[in-house]
């Protein structure tokens, strides 16, 4: 009985412990910082995106895969962690929201947090179809 007891509470210890670490810094809050588009940084569209959208923050869970805040890439799709990202690979997730989900065409998202990089700021870029979003993201 005494060595069950041990063993329950070493195993309580553990989990503890592992969800206490798998929470302290398991997202980013992302800051956009710059905007570009394909066919040029200039015009209605590129100006009203950049007045909106820079400066703005985002989070992303790196679990899901998906982002809350200015930029989203789950509305009525489902987001897909291709890589979590390491000391020598970047954390990339991806999207697709098709034309059958609402959608004049079908739009794709991709993420991609540089989280080889040194230090707490990881830059990224955000793909929209034809637009990406630039900055950096922080673990919290």
């Amino acid at each position: 009985m005494r060595d069950r007891l041990k063993i329950t509470c070493s195993l309580l210890v553990l989990l503890m412990s592992n969800a206490d670490a798998s929470q302290a810094g398991n997202d980013y809050r992302c800051t956009i910082e710059r905007f570009s588009q394909a066919q040029g940084d200039s015009g209605p569209t590129y100006k009203i995106l950049s007045e909106n959208f820079v400066g703005k923050q985002f989070t992303v869970d790196r679990m899901s895969g998906i982002t809350v805040g200015v930029l989203k890439n789950s509305a009525n799709a489902q987001p897909t962690v291709i890589d979590r990202g390491n000391r020598e690979n970047s954390f990339k997730v991806v999207s697709m929201l098709s034309a059958d989900q609402g959608m004049p065409g079908t739009t794709i998202t991709a993420l991609n947090v540089m989280e080889f990089v040194e230090g707490n700021s990881k830059p990224f870029n955000f793909m929209i179809d034809d637009g990406v979003f630039f900055g950096t993201c922080e673990s919290f």
